[in-house]
């Protein structure tokens, strides 16, 4: 089913310059004019003017806090500063209390001046936590300083205006120059309080102060206590005249202890009075985590959205928190859990490694599928995979570059500044990354993780573009005040304890924030970035950043303490919310309302700096106990927002044995975009190994982490510098690191490789192994074929024979035991079976190849055997079991290759009735302006074509011929490989003609017939005599075993007629070659050796050709290979099971069975020889499914779809249901496999596929 992802994209059409400012950085650059639109018509940027008034003009525009939606807006509405809400109109600020939500029409009081009247208000100061309003009309001006946590607000206005205050609810008191309004909103009541000596007059519901003359008042919202209204009044009236003129944050890391110590600080100015104090409102992230040194809060209280707000008397306070250490992965013990298959981990890697990017993305899933790609390398790097971890570094490396380097006129994969708004913008932008400076520091967190990568494999890459990175950390949180480009901490609330997302807080409920985990990324990657650049301000930065946000998330998205919620939400269901927003929180996110998501949004993408989710065990246990009541995730359930791999990585902080056993259950389950397989794999068993995080061990290097399995501690660390480090931890241990490389206390010294004496077994046949090791305290070596332990050695040398070799593709390794410690080798792959042409039939040359019937493997997927595509995804759909991107055009192209890319490869069986020169006639397409290629033909390895391009036919669809001449060909079997140099066109059908002789007379190998060597006989003879070529008597013969049992040994390889000896049971294959100085062919030779002269036949089933499964009313075609070494194949029979179900008695063995019923079949071939002896290939398990219905649609409503009953013409109708959906913009993503591009589709309008 084709899924239909809706996004709200607003687009505005903007006039620039035609001219690109580019800014060199090193070697990356970026511009400083908006490049224009892309085709689809995204790239924006924020509309209109910062509204700044005074000592804010010239300044960095801050966005992304509390009070954003002012700096856009001509009026906010949502200024929540716990304890107080604001709202800002022509006539001045609307004060009231709000519990919950948003604030709507209240309107208790309204603060101006007579006569004020302007259509807006502007931000004339900022600092750390305050923010200063301002409204001028030009003949008054009102100013009003707000600040987080401070439950006084703070006036001034021009010398001759008038204060002006309406009352509309509430009982209102005046005292001199106190002026009371009790109970004006939610039961809260409100002071004002004018100079000493000034009075206020009444007029109705409006009092008026012209303040004794004097250009300041305050007003406090008052606790709830049991002391009268007038006494609590009187007792805050020394704070009313201290007013705020700055507010600072700073932090210092001391590295030796790992704390984090935090300083806010507030400078003030007395107004009148001799108290210097003001009354601070600290949060529940603050005053649990006070320093001993701290001054204390022990005023009252208030209760707001985020808990208890306690206050003190000051005007500064100090948080120290402990950092607990991060890592850039888990450390590679995995081989000390039960169940880790080193040959499944070198699978799933191969399903990443040669994955490109998407070119039609953004940047914030760019981002996630770089972070895939990351986590999959640095795990190929632990396991020796260097050929793997080198291409993701080279797919990386591209990108990476590309983005952070500008050429005039492109219009994606850039960085734009806009000076007006302060901010740098990617584009192609996404989520209002753009336009509404949204979630700079997800995006951009991705970024910099894959910098740190880069940096990390290939060193001095920060030498040249270190400085591009450096501008996308100041844009995010530039920690220097002085910057001129960027805002100080634009994404970090200092005071509010974690970031916002929010550009222009556009929401009514104020800003917000979903992703804390992603932010929590943001966080580390600043670590990761500042520690292997040795930068120690971002490191720092980075720090700060993620013990204070680690500390607000656990206060309130998690409420790990039960103390938070329940004050403003005592009903809350969850132990978590997925939004925080100003003066509320919810279990929502901006796509469903699905719990499944708001849970997994809070733990999302989890890797080596998501250690602070397991700090807590209770609480994980607790919500892990949640998670299995209200989502399927113990049961498989398909569910989009359910994303198993990151539950299951979740609950590995606290049962890693249950996590594997879910894993394992659900092998075919959707990943979730971003998600890799073998990250998931590796974090399950490592945890499994190293066991929990142990938070009560600190060390002196960021870069590390203490973990308890119940058992024995493991120390981990990782040193980024190029000089070896001691890490010293808390408990004293201390841990020697190498230079670049991450060490534990566990570190094997054993190691060792695995061999073969060939890399090819034929079917049922065996294999010798041999392991060879340096460590001389050796107790055992045990075999495995991927999961499965095949045998374990004692003594040395340590061979051991693999035998009954089934067919398939076998990882072969051992692992080496010294006492307790272990060592793992190489994996050695074993093919058993052989490549064989497409349904058995070989193709007729002169005649016509169909492109997207190359060979096929008769032990499974091709890959590296027939052919080589660079994603494990098929992107076509034909032939669905293979890579190949292969797809069914009509009925005139047949079966064609697109997709194509360089570096893949195709082979075809073919059998040439005449050597000669060859003209060739193939069908093509491509959409590249310069047309696609080239590609080019070969032989053995040898070439026998030119380099072949491709021309521009207009569309991928729009085919053609083109003919290419003088493609040489040799008589009799071969197999042909094409060979793409570069791609950019789709393939179709291949038709060779003969056009007239050789001009030479080419070599003809002949190894002649199988032979069949009888027990106790164990020699034979080779013979090549009928090898020949018609223009020479000199042949050039060699002679090589391909497989066998063991290795023969040849009186001559070199002669037409060698005798090999000892031979054993078992099957051989050699490859003879002859060439005649010039030109060369080859063929092959099998030497079966037996007690017996009665061989049964060899069949197997030819899996790479059907499915895994099938829908009920689908026709399921089976095939099948069959021969016999002593005689013929008589029949093949088909079963399911135990019931026969078809047969077929000639070449190529196929049945087509009809009707199968739903459920479970195990499918296998049964042939019969002239002798009458039968075999039985091995089971193949295919699932008959129930046809889906016509309808349906996701699990939020959003929308439902319909499928039309036109087989012709078949049509899927998505229907809206709700409001957002399809409106104003609609994308339609879709794919039969891989990363869907997106589409823009128009409502009623066909969009064909």
């Amino acid at each position: 089913m084709k899924n239909l992802i809706n996004a709200l994209i607003i687009i505005f059409t903007i006039t620039h310059a035609t001219f690109s400012q580019i800014v060199q950085v090193e070697a990356g650059s970026y511009t400083t004019s908006f490049p224009g639109i892309d085709e689809a018509g995204r790239n924006s940027y924020p509309s209109g003017e910062p509204q700044v008034s005074g000592n804010a003009i010239g300044k960095p525009v801050p966005t992304n806090d509390w009070w954003s939606k002012l700096i856009k807006e001509n009026h906010a509405d949502n200024l929540f500063n716990y304890p107080i809400t604001l709202k800002t109109t022509n006539e001045g600020l609307i004060v009231t209390h709000i519990p919950w939500g948003v604030i709507g029409d209240s309107a208790p009081i309204e603060v101006g001046l007579t006569d004020l009247i302007t259509n807006k208000a502007t931000v004339s100061d900022f600092s750390d936590w305050t923010v200063t309003m301002n409204w001028n009309d030009g003949s008054h001006d009102l100013q009003a300083t707000s600040g987080i946590g401070m439950p006084f607000l703070y006036y001034t206005k021009g010398s001759t205006d008038i204060v002006e205050i309406k009352v509309n609810s509430g009982t209102t008191t005046i005292s001199n120059e106190i002026l009371i309004i009790e109970n004006a909103a939610n039961n809260k009541d409100f002071v004002f309080y004018g100079p000493v000596g000034s009075t206020w007059s009444q007029s109705g519901n409006i009092y008026t102060s012209t303040l004794d003359g004097k250009n300041y008042w305050s007003m406090a919202m008052l606790p709830d206590v049991s002391t009268s209204i007038s006494t609590i009044a009187e007792e805050y009236k020394q704070y009313a005249y201290v007013f705020p003129t700055n507010t600072t944050t700073s932090w210092s890391f001391d590295q030796s202890n790992s704390k984090i110590t935090t300083n806010f600080s507030v400078t003030t100015e007395v107004k009148e009075g001799t108290n210097t104090n003001m009354l601070l409102g600290l949060l529940p992230h603050q005053w649990n985590n006070l320093a001993s040194n701290s001054p204390t809060p022990s005023e009252y209280s208030y209760d707001v959205v985020r808990g208890e707000l306690k206050t003190l008397d000051g005007n500064s306070f100090i948080v120290e928190n402990t950092f607990k250490g991060i890592l850039p992965t888990l450390p590679y013990l995995t081989n000390y859990s039960e169940g880790y298959s080193p040959s499944e981990m070198d699978q799933k890697i191969s399903q990443i490694e040669n994955d490109g990017l998407a070119t039609w993305t953004d940047s914030y899933n760019e981002g996630q599928m770089m972070n895939r790609m990351i986590q999959t390398a640095r795990i190929a790097d632990q396991t020796g995979d260097y050929e793997a971890r080198d291409k993701m570094i080279g797919t990386i490396k591209e990108r990476l570059e590309d983005w952070l380097s500008y050429q005039s006129g492109e219009v994606a994969f850039l960085f734009y500044y806009n000076d007006n708004w302060s901010s740098m913008i990617g584009y192609p932008a996404g989520h209002g990354q753009d336009n509404n400076i949204n979630d700079h520091h997800f995006h951009w967190g991705y970024f910099i993780h894959a910098a740190s990568f880069m940096e990390q494999f290939e060193p001095s890459w920060a030498d040249q573009w270190g400085g591009m990175i450096n501008l996308l950390i100041r844009d995010a949180a530039s920690y220097d005040r002085e910057d001129t480009e960027f805002p100080f901490l634009r994404n970090f609330s200092p005071y509010a304890g974690h970031s916002w997302a929010n550009g222009f807080a556009t929401f009514p409920g104020g800003n917000d924030q979903e992703s804390t985990s992603e932010s929590m990324q943001f966080a580390s990657s600043l670590i990761h970035w500042g520690t292997i650049t040795e930068n120690d301000d971002i490191r720092d930065l980075g720090i700060y950043i993620y013990t204070t946000e680690q500390t607000a998330v656990e206060e309130y998205w998690f409420d790990i303490y039960e103390r938070n919620f329940e004050i403003s939400q005592p009903n809350q269901q969850y132990s978590l919310v997925s939004r925080v927003w100003g003066n509320s929180f919810d279990n929502g996110t901006f796509w469903t309302s699905d719990i499944a998501a708001s849970y997994g949004i809070e733990m999302y993408p989890i890797h080596g700096g998501s250690l602070y989710l397991g700090h807590h065990q209770e609480y994980a246990e607790n919500l892990w106990d949640e998670i299995s009541t209200n989502t399927g995730i113990l049961n498989n359930e398909v569910n989009p927002n359910l994303w198993h791999d990151t539950y299951w990585k979740y609950l590995s902080f606290i049962d890693t044995q249950a996590a594997i056993d879910l894993y394992n259950s659900n092998p075919d389950r959707a990943l979730k975009f971003g998600i890799s397989d073998a990250q998931t794999y590796h974090w399950l068993h490592s945890m499994n190994a190293i066991g929990t995080v142990d938070t009560s061990i600190t060390a002196d290097y960021p870069i590390s982490a203490t973990f308890n399995n119940g058992e024995e501690f493991t120390y981990v660390a990782h040193n980024y510098s190029d000089t070896p480090i001691t890490v010293t931890f808390s408990d004293g241990f201390q841990l020697e690191v190498q230079a670049e490389e991450m060490a534990t206390n566990r570190e094997s010294n054993i190691s060792g490789t695995i061999s073969s004496d060939f890399n090819q077994a034929y079917i049922n046949g065996s294999a010798n192994l041999l392991v060879q090791t340096e460590n001389q305290n050796v107790s055992r070596v045990e075999y495995y074929d991927g999961t499965e332990l095949l045998g374990e050695i004692f003594t040395y040398p340590y061979e051991y024979t693999a035998t009954n070799l089934s067919l398939g593709m076998h990882n072969m390794y051992a692992k080496i035991y010294s006492g307790s410690d272990l060592g793992v080798t190489n994996i050695f792959n074993i093919q058993v079976g052989e490549q064989q042409p497409y349904i058995g039939s070989f193709f007729q040359i002169p005649g016509t190849i169909e492109s997207g019937k190359y060979d096929s493997y008769e032990g499974g997927v091709g890959q590296n055997i027939s052919y080589y595509d660079n994603s494990q995804y098929n992107e076509g759909g034909y032939r669905p079991n293979e890579y190949v991107d292969a797809a069914y055009s009509n009925d005139m192209e047949g079966p064609t290759l697109g997709w194509i890319e360089s570096g893949e490869w195709v082979e075809y069986s073919v059998i040439v009735e005449t050597p000669g020169y060859y003209n060739l006639n193939f069908r093509c397409a491509s959409d590249i302006s310069n047309g696609g290629g080239p590609f080019y033909f070969e032989i053995d390895g040898y070439r026998i074509s030119n380099d072949i391009f491709v021309e521009n036919t207009g569309d991928w669809d729009n085919w053609i011929n083109q003919n290419v001449e003088d493609i040489e060909l040799n008589t009799g079997e071969h197999i042909i490989r094409v060979v793409f140099s570069d791609g950019g066109f789709n393939l179709g059908k291949m038709t060779f003609s003969f056009d007239r002789d050789l001009d030479y007379y080419p070599p003809i190998a002949n190894a002649g017939d199988d032979l069949l060597i009888i027990l106790p006989e164990t020699t034979a003879i080779l013979n090549g005599d009928l090898s020949q070529d018609d223009d020479t008597n000199t042949l050039n013969f060699y002679w090589e075993q391909i497989y066998g049992p063991t290795i023969v040994v040849f009186s001559d390889q070199y002669i037409d007629n060698p005798e090999i000896s000892e031979l054993v049971e078992g099957t051989y294959k050699f490859k003879l070659t002859v060439n005649d100085g010039e030109h060369f062919s080859s063929d092959y030779v099998y030497i079966f050796v037996s007690s017996t002269s009665d061989f049964p036949p060899n069949v197997s089933l030819n899996t790479s050709e059907m499915n895994d499964s099938y829908y009920f009313g689908s026709p399921i075609q089976i095939f099948a290979s069959a021969n016999d070494i002593d005689g013929t194949i008589t029949l093949v029979e088909f079963y399911d099971s135990q019931t026969k179900i078809g047969e077929d008695d000639s070449h190529p063995y196929s049945f087509q069975w009809d009707n199968a019923t739903v459920g479970i079949h195990q499918i296998s071939a049964h042939a019969t020889d002239n002798d009458g002896l039968t075999s039985v290939s091995e089971v193949y398990s295919i699932e008959v499914l129930e046809a889906p219905d016509c309808t349906g649609g996701p699990d939020n409503g959003d929308y439902t779809y319909e499928f039309s009953d036109d087989l012709n013409n078949p049509t899927l109708t998505f229907i809206p249901s709700a409001d957002h959906v399809g409106n104003p913009t609609c994308i339609l993503y879709y794919s039969t496999s891989g990363t869907p591009p997106g589409y823009y589709v128009t409502p009623n309008i066909p969009f064909q596929i």
